[in-house]
């Protein structure tokens, strides 16, 4: 298991002290990766909660519930972000960067989907290997196509 990969397990399990020694121990191309399974694991996590099309009171709702558990200020996740990520792992909004507000954001997210979910140990072990397939299948997509190029879905 990957540095990456096992401090987005230690996240998703509790064990918080060994994520934050491994974050600290992260090289850039570490935090890239990470970055990008944390993506992948909340397109896997979103998908399985919520459908493309659906009404958009459900994932406002879920969002301001993972905010209320998960954002003790109340400020460091923004709520119109918050569903942009939502919308935009169900292909009905254009992909968003890594930016820390995106990381926090996506980190809330999937912390409150993963709770709601009371996955097994196996459960969640099929969530992060479905997110690093992912995150894999984005990182090969963004290298097929032209610096500045826009994915077919970032035209919606």
């Amino acid at each position: 298991m990957t540095d990456p990969h096992a401090a987005l397990r230690g996240l998703l399990t509790g064990r918080l002290r060994g994520h934050e020694r491994r974050l600290g121990r992260f090289a850039e191309s570490d935090w890239l990766r990470y970055a990008d399974l944390l993506a992948g694991a909340l397109l896997v996590a979103v998908r399985r909660r919520f459908v493309a099309g659906q009404d958009r009171a459900p994932v406002i709702r879920f969002v301001a519930s993972a905010r209320e558990r998960y954002d003790a200020t109340g400020r460091d996740v923004d709520p119109v972000l918050a569903e942009a990520l939502v919308w935009a792992a169900l292909g009905e909004r254009p992909p968003v960067p890594h930016d820390a507000a995106a990381i926090v954001a996506r980190t809330v997210l999937l912390l409150g989907l993963l709770e709601d979910d009371g996955l097994t140990d196996r459960e969640l072990d099929e969530i992060l290997v479905a997110a690093a397939g992912a995150a894999d299948d984005s990182a090969h997509d963004a290298d097929r196509r032209p610096a500045g190029a826009r994915a077919e879905s970032d035209g919606r």
